[in-house]
């Protein structure tokens, strides 16, 4: 419930664009698991927040063709791929309020990656654009859609603008036709024609249950389960003593299992290498923001091996096979494999591993994919990763102007509701005596009514009620 007093004077506070959660927003998003404790909240909000200064300076770059619109530089060189607009506009969303142009960045981005669709599925974006950013033939690859359609939903929470959860709508449809298979596996993307194929580092269950809060449909439900049971089926069958996961995952005799050699990508495909890394961040995430046991448990498997078998983050080295033993040429320590460690200390309470790895990763820089998962990590790491709520009470987010006097009331409810506005010029009346101004289903979360007869008061109140 929410008491809103909406009279023309103030119509310049919650006019259109307003930041409805400025970073940071840790204090009002608790979650299940721990923070670091070497640094207090603020200096822990201030690491994340130099590290996105680093990180634009580095990676964001404005568009060679079309002006205002941007593009992270993926190589060096100014090719861009679909993964990288994903990172870059969900880092512009949580990064509103401490950042002017964050909401310039995200519809710039957004811009972008809507010029170049896939050339199966036209709602998803191909994946790989060239510097010169001239006419690309690509089909999609899943991560970046997930992200692109994530960040869209946030956005929408963010800024209140109802033109973001448009777009997610249609994102979300077209990624459940095209890149969710009959038994919601996820292809590798919409080129994917195939059964039973996979990449572990695309199960994004906290995504997920947000398309589902956003959505109301259970196809978000079922793929989220059907994530948890093949990496549990991974784990359990072919990493039982690490709790590792693969770049990439197959179905053979009706059991998932890691890809062989060169399946995509090369040698190191049926191993813990560069996509598989970002699994306990993208695991870690749902296990602390939606407390989800299935999360945690996975998380938990791979921590026990962890912590045995490394002194501290910065032994924790770059790939391995499943069973724990080294790969080629892995000698090394990046961010993008130990940053994630530190979502997954924070979810299953590993206080002194997870203060390590904070402190690894905000003074560590290196390059674009290293800095990018280490920055969103970070994020999740100090509490500013925020989703959508579960249980969040209705609200308000924006009164506008309409035509002829009127005004135009948005806000935010779960799926599928029912709600109801009252409105009232004596805000000392008892509600019984307040006006039924509209009621209705929140179709998607969300609602919009104009009240006709706002022009007639000098000041109005509103309450907003669902059950």
């Amino acid at each position: 419930m929410e008491l809103i007093l909406c009279g023309f004077p103030l119509l310049g506070i919650l006019a259109m664009g307003a930041v409805n959660r400025p970073f940071p927003q840790a204090s009002n998003f608790a979650g299940y698991g721990l923070r670091p404790t070497n640094l207090s909240q603020a200096q822990l909000n201030a690491a994340v927040t130099n590290y996105w200064a680093y990180w634009k300076t580095n990676y964001l770059a404005t568009s060679t063709r079309v002006a205002g619109d941007f593009k992270v530089n993926y190589d060096g060189t100014g090719t861009t791929v679909s993964e990288a607009i994903g990172y870059g506009m969900l880092l512009s969303v949580y990064f509103a309020g401490a950042d002017a142009n964050a909401r310039n960045y995200f519809d710039g981005l957004n811009r972008f990656r809507k010029r170049y669709p896939s050339s199966i599925n036209h709602g998803l974006m191909c994946w790989r654009i060239p510097p010169a950013e001239g006419a690309v033939s690509d089909d999609c690859a899943t991560d970046g859609d997930l992200d692109m359609a994530m960040a869209l939903l946030l956005a929408h929470r963010q800024w209140g603008d109802g033109g973001y959860l448009a777009e997610a709508t249609n994102y979300l449809n077209a990624i459940a036709t095209a890149l969710v298979r009959p038994d919601y596996s996820l292809r590798l993307g919409d080129w994917n024609s195939a059964a039973g194929q996979t990449r572990p580092s695309d199960f994004m269950p906290a995504h997920f249950r947000s398309f589902y809060l956003a959505a109301g449909n259970g196809i978000w439900t079922n793929v989220e389960a059907k994530c948890y049971a093949i990496l549990e089926q991974l784990q359990t069958n072919s990493a039982p003593a690490t709790g590792l996961a693969p770049d990439f995952s197959i179905v053979a005799a009706s059991k998932w299992i890691p890809a062989s050699a060169n399946f995509l990508e090369g040698a190191d495909d049926g191993h813990y290498y560069y996509n598989s890394c970002r699994v306990p961040w993208r695991i870690g995430w749902a296990a602390w923001f939606y407390n989800d046991a299935r999360a945690r448990g996975a998380l938990s498997r791979f921590m026990s091996w962890t912590v045995s078998h490394h002194a501290a983050p910065v032994n924790f080295k770059a790939g391995y096979r499943l069973d724990g033993s080294n790969v080629s040429g892995n000698n090394y320590d990046t961010a993008c494999f130990i940053s994630p460690t530190g979502v997954a200390a924070m979810a299953t309470t590993n206080q002194i591993w997870l203060n390590s790895t904070f402190t690894y990763a905000k003074s560590r820089q290196e390059g674009y994919y290293e800095d990018s998962v280490s920055l969103l990590s970070m994020l999740v790491m100090s509490g500013n990763a925020w989703l959508l709520a579960t249980s969040s009470p209705p609200k308000f987010t924006q009164l506008i102007p309409g035509p002829d006097s009127t005004m135009i009331l948005s806000g935010e409810c779960q799926p599928n509701p029912t709600y109801q506005i009252l409105a009232t010029t004596n805000l000392y009346l008892p509600y019984s005596n307040w006006m039924h101004l509209a009621s209705g289903v929140a179709t998607g979360g969300v609602f919009s009514i104009t009240d006709f007869q706002a022009v007639n008061y000098p000041r109005r109140f509103y309450r907003l009620e669902s059950p």
